[in-house]
């Protein structure tokens, strides 16, 4: 059993999650607003759901299946969301998702989180390709991806179905190399 590691930024401390943040990841997550505009978090988001997302994640790192983060602000341990990795060894690449509360948009914490997450996929893990998509109607989600040095890589019509309807993805990566020559 391995351990998810602490990291840490200028700002912020990304460090597992435990049951007590639960009441702050169903009140966060809960706004309908990241509902929206992520494809696995409901709306309204029911009693217990946070228990059980929390504790799944222990057995998710010990398979290789996924890194969970709760994204924290360093000086005051305050939970503001979450960020992770979903590595694909068999291709060496791995998928990053990140949702940030509404009170805590607009401020850099996104954009921070994932400059850590980079780091850490291609440093720690050694992965080739890191790569995630966005909502269409999140545009502010490929704000953050981009100025993190990522690459569009193109437009998914109607891939996914949420609440019934059909959404537009866009999906964007980088590197290795690409990263690597960026720092």
């Amino acid at each position: 059993m391995r351990p998810i590691p602490i990291l840490k930024t200028a700002r912020l401390t990304l460090r597992p999650f435990n049951l007590d943040d639960a009441k702050d990841v169903q009140e966060l997550a809960g706004d309908k607003r990241i509902s929206d505009t992520t494809l696995f978090i409901p709306h309204p988001y029911p009693d217990g759901l946070a228990e059980e997302w929390i504790t799944s994640h222990k057995k998710l790192c010990d398979e290789d299946k996924e890194i969970v983060w709760a994204v924290t602000i360093k000086e005051s341990n305050a939970l503001i969301g979450a960020i992770s990795i979903h590595p694909r060894p068999e291709f060496n690449k791995g998928e990053f998702g990140y949702w940030i509360g509404v009170p805590f948009w607009n401020k850099g914490y996104a954009s921070e989180a994932l400059k850590e997450i980079l780091r850490f996929g291609f440093e720690e893990l050694k992965l080739n390709k890191m790569f995630a998509h966005h909502f269409m109607n999140n545009p502010a989600s490929g704000k953050v991806m981009l100025k993190n040095g990522l690459k569009e890589e193109g437009y998914l019509r109607e891939d996914i179905i949420k609440n019934g309807e059909y959404i537009d993805l866009r999906i964007y990566s980088m590197l290795r190399n690409e990263y690597f020559r960026k720092t």
